[in-house]
């Protein structure tokens, strides 16, 4: 079951796996849908354990719905994109657009809507059409194992505080910022809408509001189930989103209301970067990836480059994330 490349020569854990037409003996073939459903319990193995990131290279998927149908192959639930943060919109089936960022923005590594109490097993990308080379608009990965390893031996108490604390995400808006995102002038009415997103207001003096994004605290640090993964703790949150903003970040604190530690935050993310592999899109590539442990990042491009990524996130149902 060997596979054919390695975006990183000097990564011999293959992350990720890289498979095309023809790996595995022939089963996967040009028809990738069908390649999945015969290999689904091993492509598991791959995903729920080591090195759960895979990219599916050369085969003919053009559209979203020729990708909605190598989603559908898993045989897994769509959670379409229930209270996320980012702006999306339904294509076909299970595949939604990515977010609306301008291709200029960077998107720091996070775990897919990890502000959340419900978020998605996997997470699935497909690039429709691929930017220019040299133009900049990778995706960057990196597995979360990697990086609590590194920052625990840096900061133990920065990730024993994540783990225990846990973390509030939050957004800070102005007046007209809420009265936009809820489409109302009336608190109340916000407060309603915001209820059924499962999120909070706390107004502020200024007529601006504090938006808690989830009931209760979300871990930063997380345990993965031992009977699959060796017990292996990982690192998973979206702190590493604070990167275009260091060190003016916000939107995130302790349970207890105290701040991130700026040191151990700058650390975090220098060792995300130096650990990530770059997947520099090609037209017709699919990532699937453990959302549970393995973060993602959308790199900057030069402005107005054509970049299309498509996404699913879906829900295991059962299976050993």
């Amino acid at each position: 079951m060997a596979m054919a490349e390695l975006l990183n020569p000097k990564n011999t854990d293959a992350f990720p796996l890289v498979i095309t037409p023809g790996a595995c003996s022939g089963d996967f073939g040009n028809d990738l849908a069908i390649g999945i459903q015969k290999q689904k319990l091993w492509l598991e193995g791959q995903l729920f354990g080591s090195p759960g990131a895979i990219l599916f290279r050369g085969f003919s998927v053009s559209n979203a719905e020729e990708f909605a149908r190598v989603v559908e192959a898993f045989g897994y639930e769509s959670m379409g994109y229930r209270a996320g943060a980012a702006t999306r919109k339904h294509l076909v089936g299970p595949v939604y657009t990515n977010n609306a960022l301008d291709s200029e923005t960077e998107l720091g590594f996070h775990n897919e809507m990890s502000y959340l109490a419900d978020y998605p097993d996997l997470v699935v990308f497909f690039c429709e059409v691929a930017p220019p080379p040299s133009a900049g608009g990778a995706t960057g990965i990196v597995q979360g194992k990697a990086i609590y390893n590194r920052i625990k031996k840096e900061f133990p108490e920065f990730t024993e505080d994540l783990e225990n604390k846990g973390l509030v995400y939050y957004n800070l808006r102005s007046e007209e910022s809420w009265k936009k995102v809820y489409e109302t002038n009336d608190r109340a009415e916000a407060e309603a809408k915001a209820q059924i997103l499962s999120r909070t207001l706390l107004w502020l003096d200024d007529g601006g509001v504090k938006e808690i994004l989830s009931k209760g605290t979300r871990k930063g640090i997380r345990e993965l189930d031992s009977g699959v993964h060796g017990n292996n703790k990982v690192w998973f949150n979206s702190i590493g989103s604070a990167k275009p903003w260091f060190p003016q970040f916000q939107y995130f604190e302790f349970s207890d209301g105290s701040k991130l530690p700026a040191k151990a935050v700058e650390a975090a993310l220098k060792i995300m970067d130096e650990e990530q592999v770059s997947v520099e899109w090609q037209a017709g590539d699919i990532v699937v990836m453990n959302n549970h442990s393995v973060l993602h990042k959308k790199h900057a491009a030069a402005p107005n480059t054509p970049r299309k990524i498509l996404v699913s996130m879906l829900k295991t149902s059962g299976a050993p994330v």
